[in-house]
C-alpha cells in the first residue's frame, strides 16, 4: 500500500472547485461509492472551503480521544457532532491523526496503517456522505464508501461489500511511513435530531499486506457519537394518555347513546 501520491493530489487546484453535495448511499446493487484523486470530480469531496459551521450547522458535541492498540498510542481520533440550525438534524464528522509509524509484533516490527474506519449506529436513517479538507490541504482523501460492515481489504483481492443498514464503511490509506499521516474530516450526514455515546460506535482497521500475513489483520472498537430515537419527554407522555382517556370518553359515550 505505498501510495504516497494520493494526499498530494489534493494540492492540484483544490482551491478552484465548487462544493459537492452529499452522496445518498445505495442500500441495493453496487453499494460502494468510490471517490477520485481529483478534487474537481470527486463525488464525495464537499469542497476546498467547506465546513459545517459555514453551512448552517452549530457544534454540538466533540470528543478528542487517544487510540490504544496493545499499549501502544496509535494516534488520535476526533469525533464532533454538527446540528442544522433550521431542522436540527445531525452531522457526524471524524478525522484520524496517526502518531506512529511501526508497530512491534512479537519479534517483528511492521508499518503501521489504518485501512478502515467503520461507524455504527445507523440502522434506519437516512445517510448521505461526503468529507472536507481541514485546510491543510494535505489530508487523506475518503476513498470509498459504503453500508456494509465486511469492507475490509483482505488482499490480493477486496471483498464483496454486503449491505449492513447499522454500519457505515469509510475507507482511506493513512500511513505515518508512507506520508499520509491524517484523514480528512469524513462527514455523516443523517435525518437524526438526537445522538448519544456508544462503547462500540468505531473501529479502525489495518489489512493484511499482499502476501496476506504480513502484517496481520488488525482491528481496534472504541467509543463514538451516534445517532439515536428522540425519547418523548414524560410530558409527551402524559398529554399521549391524556388524549387516550379522552377518546375512550368519548367512544363510552356514544356506546351509552
Amino acid at each position: 500500500m505505498k501510495i504516497k501520491t494520493i494526499a498530494l493530489s489534493l494540492m492540484l487546484g483544490l482551491g478552484a472547485h465548487a462544493a459537492h453535495a452529499f452522496v445518498a448511499l445505495p442500500e441495493s446493487g453496487d453499494l460502494r461509492i468510490v471517490g477520485t484523486n481529483n478534487p474537481a470530480t470527486d463525488p464525495l469531496f464537499l469542497g476546498a472551503d467547506w465546513n459545517p459551521l459555514n453551512e448552517g450547522y452549530t457544534r454540538a458535541a466533540r470528543r478528542i480521544s487517544s487510540v490504544i492498540y496493545d499499549g501502544v498510542d496509535l494516534g488520535t481520533f476526533y469525533d464532533f457532532v454538527y446540528r442544522n440550525t433550521t431542522d436540527n438534524t445531525l452531522l457526524f464528522a471524524s478525522r484520524f491523526e496517526m502518531d506512529i509509524g511501526e508497530i512491534e509484533v512479537g519479534d517483528v516490527e511492521y508499518d503501521v496503517e489504518i485501512n478502515d474506519i467503520l461507524r455504527r449506529g445507523y440502522a434506519n436513517y437516512d445517510v448521505s456522505v461526503g468529507w472536507y479538507d481541514s485546510g491543510t490541504d494535505s489530508d487523506f482523501r475518503l476513498q470509498s464508501t459504503a453500508h456494509t460492515s465486511n469492507g475490509v481489504r483482505t488482499r490480493p483481492t477486496n471483498p464483496v461489500d454486503v449491505f449492513d443498514d447499522n454500519v457505515v464503511d469509510f475507507r482511506t490509506d493513512i500511513s505515518v511511513e508512507e506520508g499520509n499521516a491524517t484523514t480528512g474530516w469524513y462527514v455523516l450526514k443523517t435525518n437524526a435530531t438526537e445522538f448519544s455515546y456508544l462503547v462500540d460506535a468505531v473501529t479502525i482497521r489495518q489489512a493484511p499486506s499482499i502476501d496476506g500475513m504480513s502484517p496481520p489483520l488488525r482491528t481496534a472498537t472504541f467509543e463514538g457519537f451516534a445517532p439515536v430515537t428522540a425519547v418523548p419527554e414524560p410530558e409527551t407522555y402524559a398529554m399521549l394518555l391524556a388524549g387516550l382517556g379522552l377518546i375512550g370518553f368519548a367512544a363510552r359515550r356514544r356506546t351509552k347513546a
